[in-house]
């Protein structure tokens, strides 16, 4: 956690380092609140900024929140309040993290086409245990279209408004595919520059698919079988 006493000051600590969330009072000795949103949000990537005033009015929270704030905390405010602005501000991120994983893949795959005996008795399967929460198994020769049934059971779900995430496991080297699917912190290894959500993180509520699953080293197998 930084603190800093002016605009100056925040505004260098920002340029140097990333947050997950700054408190910025709306008066400050060399500025004000709305300059800091203005010059924040022409970062790559800005963090979300709730703006702190005891002069709380209508038209002060409009102007900062078309200015970018992400909320608007009136004092005296309470412990709780505060809780509520994480709360909020993790689902923020979330959102950001699973929005950001899906723009760097490539779009939906087609629904499952043909209207033979085995595909109606395909369709029927899925609709029939793509509600329940059962962990699946979808097994076939490659090119059959196991990554097409594993969205169909996706849409199927009650999961189908939350993260979809897919994961090659047979394209990830063996010593990144642990990496891959429950992250990292920053300097956990030599070359963990940044702290990275694993894949099961991004899926937290939402559907899994781990295509060719067989790939994973024998090891990491019994690991993913606890957590599954």
């Amino acid at each position: 956690m930084s603190t800093a006493s002016c605009l100056a000051e925040a505004e260098t600590l920002v340029a140097r380092g990333s947050f997950d969330l700054i408190f910025v009072d709306v008066r400050m000795p060399d500025g004000d609140a709305q300059q800091f949103l203005e010059r924040v949000g022409l970062l790559p990537e800005p963090p979300p900024v709730v703006v702190i005033t005891g002069y709380g009015t209508i038209d002060s929270a409009v102007t900062c929140m078309r200015a970018g704030a992400f909320d608007y905390l009136i004092k005296p405010f309470t412990p709780g309040q505060i809780e509520i602005i994480l709360k909020k501000a993790e689902s923020h991120r979330q959102l950001l993290r699973v929005n950001r994983y899906f723009s760097e893949r490539e779009g939906p795959v087609g629904e499952l086409i043909g209207h033979g005996s085995a595909m109606q008795h395909l369709r029927q399967m899925i609709e029939r245990v793509g509600p329940t929460d059962a962990t699946i198994l979808i097994t076939g020769e490659s090119g059959t279209g196991k990554e097409m049934v594993g969205r169909e059971l996706y849409r199927h779900s009650l999961r189908r408004t939350e993260p979809y995430i897919k994961v090659d496991c047979a394209a990830v080297s063996g010593n990144l595919i642990q990496s891959e699917l429950f992250g990292h912190e920053k300097g956990a290894f030599p070359g963990a520059s940044d702290r990275r959500e694993g894949r099961l993180e991004l899926a937290h509520r939402g559907t899994l698919l781990l295509d060719e699953v067989g790939a994973i080293p024998l090891n990491l197998q019994a690991e993913l079988l606890r957590v599954l």
